[in-house]
């Protein structure tokens, strides 16, 4: 009988021991897959790290898959209920020769998943990803990721469309909701601040005669991120030219010039992610994006005589108020994001604005102005940087 008792203690002893083991080997395997390839979980109760060479790209296992990609060092996976953090894998591919009759693109896809190791080859009726003539032509949109497709848009702001802000500032929210915030000539307002992004307008603006209030137009985009800042500006332009670029655009303070042959783009690396600028006409419009956190189609352009009689803008015979439209997508942004824009993106946000009246006005100018263009500071920002600031 104490042979028997002891037979079973030890069953349930090597029982006990092998779950131990087995319990210790899964908290190692929350590996981190590094392009770089030494990216290993370590078993050390549970955190599931995923070390790249560079030692930061973690993967808590808190709940969840805790998978670190060391992609760049920057693809950090999180266990504990919030997204991972963007994965380019849109435009993760290498350009092919084009097919030889009809000049169609294609692209040959990189990023894991379904698409990964697939030919993509952009459609008849958009052959080019960048066509040179892109007021009248759409661009082949090439999508490596989980989607795996190509499709045909335009390569330019619209007005009408989800996030824009165009116009004597007219936006539309991330709602669908159409409001217009008049701010002040030569002030600068929080359009966007969350927890890694804040982007500021700069207003210009002209006061005729009689007037209680500015016209005014958003002249430059100051996009903050990182320890980085990026302006996007309009130039200003006496008398408007349409052979004359008057875009200007500065990463950390120095101004860098945008190609207007080839791909016709300048990327920015980091170590946090790449930022892409990127001609879509020959003059006048750029796309930008910033790998994770936005991207935005931008176009200069003058207030038009015909507008001017309108609205009887009063415009100096010496200032066609160069100014810009803009249309913006953002990726991950927080459930409580601020701005005049960013707080329309928040889930279940009702606006405030009068419906059915043809200006419903966006109060809170006390709110979203800042110190300067530079500044991320105002009374509901909520952006600050990791580092120091970048000086402009």
């Amino acid at each position: 009988m104490a042979a028997r008792r002891l037979y079973i203690a030890l069953s349930f002893f090597l029982v006990f021991l092998s779950m131990e083991i087995h319990t210790v080997l899964a908290q190692g395997n929350n590996n981190g897959n590094g392009n770089e390839g030494n990216n290993n979980g370590n078993g050390n109760g549970g955190n599931g790290n995923g070390n790249d060479n560079k030692g930061n790209n973690n993967g808590n296992g808190n709940g969840g898959d805790g998978n670190g990609n060391g992609n760049r060092g920057s693809n950090n996976g999180n266990g504990n209920g919030k997204k991972p953090p963007y994965d380019a894998a849109t435009t993760n591919y290498d350009v092919l020769p084009k097919l030889p009759r009809s000049g169609q693109e294609r692209v040959f896809c990189k990023a894991r998943g379904a698409c990964q190791y697939r030919t993509l080859t952009c459609p008849a009726q958009c052959p080019e990803r960048k066509p040179k003539k892109n007021e009248k032509q759409k661009g082949c949109f090439i999508d490596c990721s989980s989607k795996c497709e190509v499709t045909c848009k335009w390569r330019k702001p619209k007005c009408n469309g989800y996030g824009s802000l165009c116009y004597d500032p007219r936006f539309i929210g991330g709602d669908g909701v159409m409001f217009y915030f008049h701010g002040a000539k030569g002030r600068d307002f929080a359009i966007v601040s969350d927890e890694n992004l804040h982007i500021n307008a700069h207003f210009i603006g002209t006061r005729p005669v009689g007037r209680t209030r500015d016209f005014t137009w958003v002249q430059a985009l100051s996009i903050m991120f990182d320890s980085h800042t990026l302006i996007i500006a309009a130039k200003r332009i006496p008398h408007w030219d349409n052979n004359v670029d008057a875009l200007i655009v500065k990463w950390d303070g120095e101004t860098i010039e945008i190609p207007t042959d080839g791909e016709a783009e300048y990327k920015l690396h980091d170590r946090e992610r790449v930022t892409t600028i990127e001609r879509t006409d020959d003059l006048n419009t750029i796309r930008v994006t910033v790998d994770g956190l936005v991207e935005m189609d931008i176009r200069v352009t003058p207030i038009g005589e015909q507008e001017t009689k309108i609205h009887n803008y009063q415009i100096p015979e010496d200032d066609s108020f160069a100014h810009l439209e803009t249309q913006f997508r953002f990726f991950n942004l927080s459930d409580f994001v601020e701005g005049i824009l960013g707080k329309t993106y928040r889930p279940g946000y009702v606006s405030p604005v009068k419906k059915g009246v043809p200006m419903p006005m966006m109060g809170g100018e006390d709110k979203y102005q800042t110190p300067s263009f530079y500044s991320s500071s105002c009374k509901v920002c909520r952006f600050q940087r990791p580092s120091a600031v970048a000086k402009i």
